[in-house]
Parts: structure tokens; sequence; C-alpha cells
């Protein structure tokens, strides 16, 4: 009886670990598929711009003595590319993968996950405001085109700078918003990247801490345009001892 019952426990053991094992690797799959997918989706981008020749993504207003040149336009793949790329961003959102500290990251590996970022995110909103000066323009000439340039002015053109303002306030809160879930940008998702907050390595960012951090790593960025970033030990900028927080790689797969 004595044996039967331990080689139940030791079936019961080893059911335990198959089944411990099985949800790691499962784990394992989603955290490489969505990287893998983040990946494709910021190069096809770049495809799809050029494979359809696609001349603007946004709008666009200069006037200068008198003259004026106003433009705006988008694409149908642009849009579908956005639909997918919010997506992407939602499931990062609700996902909350075990990440292990592994280390400081280098200053290239930071920039170009702010790279991405910022294309990804100026991408959806240049993609998507776009269709609010394309709809005014076909309201004044009576059909609707994809894109439209002209070198006069016309009602409902100030537009342009309040949705140019709608766009500035939400690529904020795109950097901003995982914070306080404590999640990652697809940017920082791609390059391994996470950022502590100020009170410990783990939790999550109330929004003022998020959109102070946010103000100070975009001019912290402009920064390290002109100059060298200066790192202290543990490998934080200025900008990050100015907000007593820190930028750690992990290991999440």
């Amino acid at each position: 009886m004595e044996a039967k019952s331990g080689l139940q426990g030791d079936c019961q053991l080893g059911e335990q670990i198959a089944d411990v094992k099985g949800y790691s690797s499962r784990s394992l799959s989603i955290t490489k598929i969505l990287r893998l997918l983040s990946l494709i989706l910021i190069v096809l981008s770049f495809v799809a711009i050029h494979y359809f020749n696609i001349d603007q993504v946004g709008g666009a207003m200069h006037s200068e003595n008198g003259d004026y040149s106003i433009s705006a336009g988008t694409h149908p793949a642009m849009l579908v590319w956005t639909a997918i790329a919010i997506v992407l961003f939602a499931v990062l959102m609700v996902r909350n993968p075990d990440a292990v500290t592994k280390g400081v990251p280098s200053s290239r590996r930071r920039v170009l996950a702010f790279l991405v970022d910022f294309w990804f995110s100026g991408l959806i909103l240049a993609s998507t405001s776009a269709l609010i000066p394309l709809w005014f323009e076909a309201q004044r000439t009576g059909h609707f085109g994809w894109q439209f340039q002209r070198d006069f002015a016309a009602n409902m053109d100030d537009l342009q700078w309040l949705s140019l303002l709608v766009s500035m306030v939400l690529m904020i809160l795109y950097f901003a918003f995982p914070l306080t879930r404590g999640r990652q940008t697809v940017g920082y998702f791609l390059f391994r990247l996470k950022l502590a907050p100020p009170f410990g390595a783990e939790g999550r960012f109330t929004i003022k801490t998020a959109l102070v951090r946010t103000f100070y790593a975009f001019v912290g960025i402009s920064s390290a345009v002109r100059r060298k970033w200066d790192r202290d030990g543990q490998g934080r900028t200025w900008y990050d001892r100015k907000t007593n927080c820190t930028v750690v790689f992990v290991n999440d797969d």
C-alpha cells in the first residue's frame, strides 16, 4: 500500500511538473510571437509606404507673406496598418509578462526603442488625423480623395491646427499610459526594456508622475541628439535622475 501510494504521488508530481513546463512553453511562444509581430509591423509600415507610393501621411499647413501651402493625405493600406497596430498596443496593455531584470541597457538600445515608439505612435496618429482635413476638403469640392494639396486658404483650414494639437496630446498619452499600468510601449517591448518607477522596481506610475516622466524623456532624447548622455554608475541619464526612475534591460522569454 505504501509503495502504491508513493507511486501515485510521483505520478501526480510528474503531471504537475509537465503542466508547469507546458504553461511556460506557451507563455514563451506568446512572447516571442508578439515580439516578432511587433517587428514585422514596424517593417511593414515602411514597405506599405514604398509599395503604394504614398506621398504623404498626415496633414501640413504653411503660410508666409500671403502664400499658402496646405496638404493632407493618407491611404487605405495605412488605415489597415493602423487598425492592426492599435490591436497590438491593446494586447500589450492587458498582458502581464513575467520579466526578470538582467542589467542596464545601452544608450543605443534606449534611443532605438524611443525612435520605434515615436514612429509607431506618430504613424497611427498621422494616418487617422488626416481623415479630418480630407473630409472637409471633400465637403468643399464635392468628391473625396486620399490626398490633396493646394496653394490657397479655405474655410475650416484652422482645424488642422486643432488636429495637430490633439495628435500631440495623444502621442504623450501613448508614452504615459503604459506607465500607469506597469506595461511597456511597443518600442520598449521590442527592445526588452522596462521603466522602473521612483518607488521601486515594480508597480505603476500615477498619471502625474507618468506625464512628468514623459515630458523629461522627450527633452532628454532631444538633448542626446546634440551631445552625449551623462550617465551615472547605474546607467541613469540626467532625466532619469531628475524623475528618480531607472530603465532596465529585462528577460521576459
